[in-house]
């Protein structure tokens, strides 16, 4: 599914983390402008089983404070 939205994140890795911060935000020229003024991206191997994955985001009516947050289990090996 195509939202119109593109973004450009860069981050850095370490240990067992990668972190992305929003650097632009490209949409479509007729819709209206995004009130998203940061956000980080996170993804930890918490163990060989687990993976976790948050959203922090600072808007234009709101500060920097966590999204979304979900954590993977696999389960195939």
């Amino acid at each position: 599914m195509s939202n119109g939205f593109n973004t450009i994140e860069e981050g850095e890795s370490k240990d067992n983390s990668i972190r992305f911060r929003l650097r632009r935000v490209g949409r479509i020229n007729f819709s209206r402008d995004l009130p998203v003024r940061l956000m980080f991206r996170e993804w930890i191997l918490l163990n060989e089983t687990y993976l976790e994955s948050r959203l922090l985001m600072a808007t234009s009516t709101h500060p920097m404070m966590l999204h979304t947050q979900i954590i993977y289990k696999r389960i195939f090996p």
